[in-house]
């Protein structure tokens, strides 16, 4: 790959193969065209393998690789990724989602107006599994959705403190890109975790200079009831909200900010907990965590017990 190269564009891959052929041609079809496309396969057990030859010779891709063992971390295949990139700036172009042709070039333009940013990231919209389309991705914009309709640029140590500390407004890793060098320095950091890895390196990455968004829908996001994401056994709640937890006691101490109202992350309850009656998890999910926050967990497990029972 020539060493003009400005863009390095990582697909980590993991039984995607229905979805391929649209990632890699909104890819491919980039209005801006100085990238290189390095193609990860995490030992796929569908035909991706098959799907993705047919790109193995295309000459934007500089890296084809097909792991012979599941790697067991998508954080893994991000490392790998950045450590082949000769690109001063990463994509990860995750491979069920979905680039406006445009995305390249408009992310860019905006990057580029300041040595500063370390990181940057577009509104997304939201696709089923079908790509028909379901709206804009709102998720990280509750709390302060008028601010998401303009363009900025914000220290990045502000944007911790304001905003990540309380969630993650970036929840799409397709519709950001980061500088290398940046995510090198603490890409490490976030191999252990499994769900929420993306949260605190964004973090991390902001923390190293500015942060810059674009309220252009330029990426799609999909979002299906079989993703893995979204799949919730009690024993992968009581992971992710265990990360969860120790996401937010890193970005207090790594701000200095330290979130005494609970409210904030009631979301965590209202979307990982829902109507679950195990009341015993409590014991498990917040061990040394915020003591109303507990209460808050507790009272809603009882509440639905209680309703439960006046159904039956």
């Amino acid at each position: 790959m020539n060493s003009s190269c400005k863009i390095s564009v990582i697909l980590p891959n993991y039984n995607h193969s229905r979805f391929l052929g649209e990632r890699v041609n909104s890819i491919l079809n980039q209005t801006r065209q100085d990238f290189e496309l390095i193609i990860l396969d995490d030992c796929s057990s569908d035909d991706s393998h098959k799907m993705l030859e047919q790109w193995k010779n295309h000459p934007r891709v500089s890296h084809f690789i097909m792991n012979e063992k599941n790697s067991g971390s998508t954080f893994k295949q991000w490392k790998m990724g950045m450590q082949l990139a000769v690109g001063e700036w990463i994509w990860i172009a995750e491979s069920d989602d979905v680039a406006h042709p445009d995305f390249l070039q408009s992310m860019m333009e905006l990057v580029e107006r300041d040595a500063e940013i370390k990181i940057a990231f577009c509104r997304s919209n939201r696709i089923d599994e079908n790509g028909n389309p379901k709206g804009i991705n709102r998720w990280g914009e509750i709390g302060s959705p008028e601010r998401w309709n303009s363009e900025f640029v914000a220290q990045g140590k502000d944007e911790c403190i304001d905003y990540l500390l309380k969630r993650n407004t970036i929840p799409n890793a397709s519709a950001v890109i980061f500088r290398k060098q940046a995510a090198l320095k603490h890409i490490d950091a976030v191999l252990p975790f499994r769900y929420c890895g993306d949260w605190l390196f964004w973090a991390l990455l902001a923390n190293e200079g500015k942060v810059a968004y674009s309220p252009l829908l330029l990426n799609s996001f999909r979002r299906y009831a079989s993703a893995t994401s979204l799949v919730k056994t009690q024993e992968r709640i009581v992971a992710r909200i265990n990360e969860y937890m120790t996401v937010v006691k890193q970005l207090s101490a790594l701000t200095g900010s330290h979130l005494n109202n609970p409210d904030y992350h009631q979301w965590i309850i209202d979307e990982w907990i829902g109507n679950r009656k195990n009341i015993t998890l409590a014991t498990y999910l917040f061990p040394d965590f915020y003591p109303r926050l507990k209460l808050l967990f507790i009272k809603q497990c009882m509440l639905n017990v209680f309703r439960t029972k006046s159904k039956s």
